[in-house]
């Protein structure tokens, strides 16, 4: 999908992305979102919902903006969302030192976070590392579980990465 048109607010509900994976396919749907508050208005939130196997497996998360500059500002206060309908906490960190930045995925089924190392992002899941992937989009993650996969998809469409590099270089 072009860049101009992915940056585009959603109004209905639409197939935004698909990518197949070894769990099967995942798409990601996105909708207007809820706007309850002015700056909700503004910033143009929506709901993003993943979904593998055609909705066997679903992430949705509320209040998403598509433009990744707004995101990165948003992610800091976090996200409510649901996994296969139990609640989800969606939060990201990025500093100056590379242990505290990262993208968590919280909940009562769901564990997963995504954090830098050295040249290489990691995938960790209930506190076991399953995979790593490079800054431009390649995972290698032998085993992954549903949870995983619909992360790292969702954390790829979202283009979190930046959020993750260094704030010296990526503000260069």
């Amino acid at each position: 999908m072009p860049l101009a048109e992915w940056r585009n607010p959603a109004i209905a509900a639409e197939v935004y992305a698909r990518c197949t994976t070894p769990r099967g396919e995942v798409t990601l749907t996105r909708e207007r979102g809820p706007r309850t508050r002015p700056e909700d208005h503004a910033d143009a939130v929506e709901s993003w919902t993943v979904s593998l196997r055609d909705g066997e497996a679903t992430l949705k998360v509320h209040r998403l903006v598509a433009d990744p500059l707004l995101l990165r500002r948003r992610i800091r206060k976090g996200f409510e969302g649901e996994t296969d309908g139990e609640a989800l906490r969606f939060t990201g960190t990025s500093a100056l030192r590379r242990s505290r930045r990262s993208v968590m995925y919280e909940g009562p089924t769901i564990d997963v976070l995504i954090v830098p190392r050295a040249f290489s992002l990691r995938l960790v899941e209930r506190g076991e590392e399953i995979g790593l992937g490079s800054f431009s989009n390649q995972w290698e993650v032998p085993d992954p579980t549903d949870h995983a996969v619909l992360a790292v998809c969702l954390f790829a469409w979202a283009g979190l990465e930046d959020l993750l590099r260094t704030p010296v270089l990526r503000d260069l």
